[in-house]
């Protein structure tokens, strides 16, 4: 009788295991990460800055970048951190180059001014 208990309790216990494994398996499977979540580790500050000003200039298209970007990183394809430059890249192969502002300075004796007012003080 005892080896007939002992049995059934193991069935009990293994039955409640794999229905503990199914419920795991079932709600990993629901619940997907957010692509921003899965990328943000992945770019450096500068490469965040630059994915912003894309996302603002082509939000339909940044939206599908960033989409693959997090799948190619659950694959395991993209391992380092991604930088202004790789961002500026993917957007301008595709097509949709990114307008950044630029600004020009120049450094003499010690100070630092735009080309902007350089012009303005050499035309007063």
């Amino acid at each position: 009788m005892e080896d007939e208990e002992i049995e059934m309790l193991i069935r009990q216990k293994m039955l409640e295991m794999q229905k503990e494994l199914l419920k795991k398996n079932k709600a990993g499977k629901t619940e997907k990460k957010d692509p921003w979540s899965i990328i943000k580790p992945y770019l450096t500050t500068d490469g965040m800055e630059m994915l912003l000003k894309a996302k603002a200039q082509y939000p339909k298209v940044a939206s599908v970048i960033i989409k693959e970007l997090a799948r190619l990183i659950q694959l395991g394809k993209i391992r380092e951190k991604l930088n202004a430059e790789d961002i500026y890249g993917i957007f301008f192969y595709l097509g949709y180059p990114i307008r950044v502002e630029t600004k020009i300075v120049i450094k003499r004796k010690g100070k630092v001014k735009s080309i902007s007012d350089l012009l303005r003080e050499d035309h007063d």
